[in-house]
């Protein structure tokens, strides 16, 4: 029987909160959570990136390192990925829970909100972004619709797609 955690994963700074509530076996290392990270966010792993315990201190040989070593209910983590956006995740644990059907996860439960696209400036560049969007000049548009498309909705989420992106770390 696996001990399966479900996370909620919020990225900090934005002014509208972009998150993710995941479950996962919490016997996975922290290597491995990058990669379910990337999934739940729709990012493509171009950059570097790192984890903290809850006492601000780097986490070092994360292919060592269990989750349920660092992440309880007391003693939250910290991923950050693209050191040049650092983009900053804050990891809390909701609850655990026994399954023997360790095989449907990661699974992603609920979600707000569109992740930030790669490369889109951190918190400032993003929200930036937005506000022109959000304007709608042509020239800003015009710009901003090159980097995001045209289509771009950061309101936008979809379950279905996050899990699909998940089914492919699954054993």
């Amino acid at each position: 029987m696996a001990k399966i955690f479900e996370i909620k994963a919020t990225l900090q700074g934005l002014k509208s909160e972009v998150s993710r509530t995941f479950q996962v076996d919490s016997s996975i290392n922290l290597q491995v959570l990058h990669e379910v990270f990337q999934a739940l966010f729709a990012w493509e792993n171009f950059h570097l990136h790192f984890y903290q315990d809850s006492k601000k201190q780097d986490i070092k040989k994360e292919d060592q390192v269990n989750l349920s070593k660092v992440l309880t209910v007391s003693n939250d983590l910290t991923y950050v990925y693209d050191y040049g956006d650092s983009w900053t995740i804050r990891c809390k644990l909701i609850r655990s829970f026994d399954d023997s059907s360790i095989h449907k996860y990661p699974l992603c439960i609920e979600g707000l909100r569109k992740a930030p696209p790669e490369d889109s400036g951190g918190v400032t560049g993003y929200e930036m972004s937005l506000e022109l969007m959000a304007g709608k000049s042509k020239k800003d548009f015009s710009l901003i619709s090159e980097w995001y498309g045209d289509n771009y909705n950061p309101d936008y989420f979809s379950l279905d797609e996050v899990n699909k992106a998940l089914s492919q770390l699954r054993g």
